[in-house]
C-alpha cells in the first residue's frame, strides 16, 4: 500500500494560545506542526523529534525566545530558527542573529505571505544541510570500508608472501592481481607491475581440458600437484608443478613451483 511522504516538522512557541492557533492554521496543510507555550516545554519537543524550523516569540515566561533558541542551537544547531519580535525587541533579535542562534526575525504583527515564504526557504536550507550531512556521513562510511579493504588486502599480500611456494591471485575475470616475490622470481619478472592484469592464459599455458582436470581435483579437496607450463618474461617456457583454486568456474589462485619442489 502506497503511503504519503511524511511532512516536515516545524515547531511554534508562544505563550499566547490564540497566536499558536493562528500559526497552526497557517502551516497545518504543508507541515506537521508542533506547538509549545514556553521554552522549557519546547526544548522537550526539540530533544525528542526531528524539527526543521522553529518559530518562537521573543517575550515569553520561563525564558525569552532568544534564550530558548540559544539552547536549541547548543543541542541541534542544524535546526533553522525564526524569532517573532515587537519593535522594542529588535536589539535582542539582532544580537541573537549575530551570535548565530537565530536565522531570521520577523516583526509582529507579521504578514502571512512573508512568514510562509521565510519558513519555506529555511525548510529548503535545512533539507540541504541534512543532505550534505548525510553525504558526509556516507563518504566517511565509504572511507572506513576502503580502509578496511586496504587492510585486508595488505594481510592477504603478507600471507601470500609468507608462502613457501610461488603464488598468484586472480580476479573473477582470471586476471592477475598479485603474485608473490617467489613467483615473480621464478618467472623472471622484476616486479608485480610487469605481470599485474595479465590474463591467466597469457602466463600459464592451460586449456579447457587441463583446467577441468585441476578443478575436479580441487572439488575433491585434494592438492592438484599437476604439471603446468608457464611463460617466463623472457619468452621461455618453464615446466611447473601447480595447484589451482577456484570459485565456481573461475581460477582465483595458482600455487606453483619447479618440478621436484614440494607444493
Amino acid at each position: 500500500m502506497k503511503t504519503d511522504k511524511a511532512k516536515t516538522v516545524i515547531l511554534c512557541v508562544d505563550d499566547e494560545q490564540d497566536i499558536l492557533d493562528s500559526l497552526h492554521d497557517t502551516f497545518m496543510d504543508t507541515y506537521d506542526v508542533r506547538t509549545a507555550i514556553n521554552g522549557a516545554d519546547a526544548l522537550k519537543i526539540v530533544r525528542g523529534e526531528n524539527i526543521a524550523v522553529i518559530i518562537s516569540d521573543q517575550r515569553m515566561p520561563v525564558m525569552t525566545g532568544s534564550e530558548f533558541l540559544a539552547e536549541v542551537n547548543k543541542i541541534k544547531p542544524k535546526v533553522k530558527k525564526i524569532l517573532l519580535t515587537g519593535y522594542s525587541d529588535i536589539n535582542a533579535a539582532i544580537d541573537a542573529i549575530n551570535k548565530g542562534s537565530v536565522n531570521s526575525y520577523i516583526h509582529k504583527p507579521w504578514d502571512d505571505s512573508h512568514l510562509i515564504k521565510t519558513v519555506e526557504n529555511l525548510v529548503n536550507l535545512y533539507n540541504a544541510d541534512m543532505f550534505a550531512n548525510n553525504m558526509l556521513t556516507e563518504s566517511m562510511d565509504i572511507k572506513a570500508k576502503i580502509d578496511q579493504w586496504k587492510y585486508q588486502l595488505e594481510l592477504l599480500e603478507k600471507f601470500i608472501e609468507s608462502c613457501t611456494m610461488s603464488a598468484c591471485v586472480l580476479d573473477k575475470k582470471e586476471k592477475i592481481v598479485y603474485m608473490n616475490k617467489k613467483g615473480l622470481g621464478l618467472l623472471k619478472y622484476s616486479n608485480i607491475r610487469d605481470v599485474k592484469n595479465k590474463e591467466l592464459k597469457s602466463v600459464f599455458i592451460i586449456n579447457d581440458n587441463k583446467k577441468k582436470e585441476f578443478r575436479e581435483l580441487y572439488e575433491k579437496g585434494g592438492i592438484s600437484n599437476l604439471s603446468l607450463d608457464a611463460k617466463c618474461s623472457d619468452g621461455q617456457i618453464a615446466g611447473m608443478q601447480a595447484s589451482l583454486t577456484f570459485i565456481d568456474d573461475h581460477v582465483i589462485g595458482v600455487f606453483f613451483n619447479l618440478p621436484n619442489s614440494r607444493l
